[in-house]
């Protein structure tokens, strides 16, 4: 199976409430150039970048499905995500892309860009 299959995968596993798949897909010692809830970027450690996502135990509804995905020979896969978020009547409904770089079917390293809609969400929410 490809890396971005086994991307595709963990994602939807993840979303049905498995996130095992999506966690064991990530190397111990990667980082990742990311967005906090605030709309700025940060480097996270697998640590950190797992425990960011806790915020969305704080919503009561949180998707985020691939819908596309594109892979290089070398390793790299770039993923469009359609996520959404809602908590009581305040949605955001975005789509954030993901660059993934996979060694031996672990992502090492890997970056996403998300809208301005993300920090002006989770800052309305007071989350951020």
């Amino acid at each position: 199976m490809s890396d971005a299959q086994n991307l595709t995968d963990a994602f939807a596993a993840a979303d049905k409430g498995d996130a095992s798949l999506l966690v064991d897909l990530y190397a111990d010692d990667m980082s990742w150039a990311g967005f906090q809830a605030d709309g700025t970027q940060t480097v996270f450690t697998k640590g950190s970048f797992l425990e960011a996502f806790g915020i969305l135990a704080k919503l009561d509804e949180a998707r985020n499905e691939v819908v596309r995905t594109e892979e290089t020979p070398e390793g790299l896969v770039i993923a469009w995500i359609q996520a959404y978020r809602r908590k009581g009547d305040d949605v955001l409904d975005f789509t954030l892309v993901m660059v993934h770089q996979f060694v031996d079917g672990k992502v090492t390293r890997g970056a996403d860009v998300c809208p301005p809609s993300f920090g002006e969400y989770w800052k309305k929410l007071g989350l951020a």
